[in-house]
């Protein structure tokens, strides 16, 4: 017998709504890197010169659409997992979709001011609080099990998911931690991460 929150949310309109989010997020992201303006147009000393000055916009555009596409694949393995949505499941999805909606702003903050350690903190905190978004509706799911596929190993399950609220929001606050030191290091961090879930991910689907 179906559960009488089955039918509460479309499970493929949710998926859909959240994809159309993280493309719009990505498109978001590079609008924030502008043609520079030289006055002699014909000096490609001077182009070149405002071009390396765009370096840490661009580096810092790198690192948060590596990081967008983590988290769409980690939202999609979620979704992949999830038999239904509930009332509950929608507003966390939601407010996982809110911080990564934020993500442009700390991503241009910290481009714009890459040797201020107050912009590589706020990056930090936005996506400890994006990380932990995920880690909320694993614990939903936990505690409403009828929502999981049928196949799911719960004990799998339960330490993927300790594993989540460990990892994710603390290596970012690590990233923010470190910025006070030198903001270089709290920067390699945040590349840092995207890299290890990428080729983590290639080596376990081998």
């Amino acid at each position: 017998m179906d559960h009488p929150q089955a039918n509460y949310f479309s499970k493929t309109r949710v998926e859909a709504f959240s994809d159309g989010i993280f493309a719009i997020i990505v498109t978001l992201l590079v609008l924030e890197i502008s043609v520079p303006e030289i006055k002699d147009h014909q000096s490609g000393e001077a182009l070149a010169k405002a071009l390396l000055q765009l370096l840490p916009k661009v580096l810092s555009w790198i690192v948060s659409f590596l990081i967008v596409c983590v988290i769409w694949v980690n939202h999609h393995r979620i979704m992949q997992q999830l038999k239904i949505i509930t009332h509950g499941l929608f507003w966390l999805n939601a407010n996982l979709l809110l911080w990564c909606s934020f993500i442009p702003f700390p991503t241009a903050l910290m481009g714009d001011y890459v040797n201020n350690p107050v912009a590589l903190i706020v990056f930090g905190v936005v996506l400890a609080l994006m990380a932990f978004s995920f880690s909320l509706i694993r614990m939903n799911a936990l505690k409403n099990r009828f929502v999981l596929n049928d196949n799911i190993d719960i004990t799998h399950y339960k330490k993927a998911t300790k594993a989540s609220i460990l990892f994710g929001p603390l290596l970012y606050l690590c990233g923010a931690a470190l910025s006070l030191v030198h903001t270089y290091l709290g920067f390699c961090v945040y590349a840092f991460i995207p890299v290890y879930f990428i080729f983590y991910n290639s080596a376990k689907t081998r």
